[in-house]
């Protein structure tokens, strides 16, 4: 079948399975060996079977495929959306080989050449192979810590008989996600649409020290990234954060204070006009709210945006939730690498 596109390239897919086709008379194979989760395992590992990708997707599928970027997915990220001479989305492409869709998927649309040829030109396109459990839970590791919660909690969502997926990064909060039902057709189109509104105008891209680079949409006031101050153990106000955990096991190594003249200014005038209406000055009330240290800095980069909502915030409707009682909220600030929450 030939289907004509927007701009009159054409895409070509099959739509049902030739009889003497090697590609599906093949075994299935992983193209990535297992990255056992019991020990540590280096880059370089994680590099050298990220190699093999390519080389057992060529000797699977009729053509090489898009030319995978073979490095970890933070250096990917570098190489794409936060390129400050050329930057362009990132394609994260997700294989599992035991799904019936999977075969077809790559045939049609990785192997297509004009898809191929646009992804090759336009994007960087990182890859992983999730057929083996050990993999699949160091992605959702891989994307939590690089990318953040939200774009693992929506991997995560996926079931696992609908891989495999393409996940297109236009940022670390902006991701579209491309599943094997979609057409060839469709997903060159979208690929180019994707493509066209990673510059569109209506988006004001921020460089600064503290953040690489940030999308900020014009619908959304952006109050400007903050700055964290350590507030001294000898102070009062240490002290006063320090007694809503004097009757619990946890031990406070340090508290820090967030430095943002633009909320500051915004809280202060709006305090004023409450204490003004309700006749005296008791309008503060401390809340917690506990989270992964990904998203924390998410936070602090652009407060809370409708568009971090945590993967604990769909109980009662999807937003951010806070608590009186820290203890409560403690349990959802999951643990770092060290321990520390």
């Amino acid at each position: 079948i030939l289907t004509q596109t927007a701009n009159h390239k054409q895409v070509r897919c099959d739509n049902e399975l030739e009889a003497n086709d090697n590609v599906f008379s093949r075994p299935n194979r992983c193209l990535m060996p297992e990255l056992p989760l019991e020990r540590d395992v280096s880059a370089i590992e994680i590099q050298q079977a990220m190699e093999q990708f390519p080389r057992i997707f060529t000797e699977s599928y009729p053509s090489s495929g898009p030319a995978l970027y073979l490095g970890p997915l933070n250096e990917a990220m570098n190489q794409s959306i936060f390129n400050s001479n050329e930057p362009r989305p990132l394609s994260i492409y997700l294989h599992r080989t035991e799904t019936a869709s999977t075969h077809c998927f790559c045939k049609n649309v990785l192997c297509n050449e004009v898809i191929v040829d646009y992804l090759g030109e336009n994007y960087i396109v990182w890859a992983w192979d999730c057929s083996k459990d050990a993999n699949y839970q160091r992605l959702l590791w891989m994307l939590l810590e690089y990318i953040g919660s939200s774009a693992s909690a929506v991997v995560a969502a996926i079931p696992l008989d609908e891989f495999p997926v393409l996940v297109c990064l236009l940022s670390t909060q902006r991701h579209i996600i491309l599943d094997s039902t979609t057409s060839p057709d469709e997903i060159y189109i979208r690929l180019i649409e994707i493509r066209e509104d990673f510059h569109s105008p209506s988006e004001e891209m921020i460089h600064d020290e503290n953040q690489r680079l940030s999308i900020c949409s014009n619908e959304n006031w952006y109050p400007g990234s903050s700055q964290l101050e350590l507030v001294e153990q000898e102070s009062d106000k240490f002290r006063n954060i320090a007694n809503y955990f004097s009757n619990s096991s946890y031990q406070i190594i340090s508290v820090e204070q967030i430095n943002n003249k633009k909320w500051l200014t915004k809280y202060q005038k709006q305090k004023e006009f409450i204490c003004n209406r309700i006749g005296h000055d008791r309008s503060e009330r401390i809340l917690f709210h506990g989270c992964l240290r990904e998203t924390s800095q998410d936070i602090l980069r652009q407060g809370f945006h409708h568009e971090q909502t945590s993967i604990h915030g769909t109980k009662y409707g999807h937003g951010f939730y806070f608590s009186t009682d820290p203890k409560r909220s403690h349990i959802y600030a999951l643990p770092d690498l060290h321990g520390g929450r």
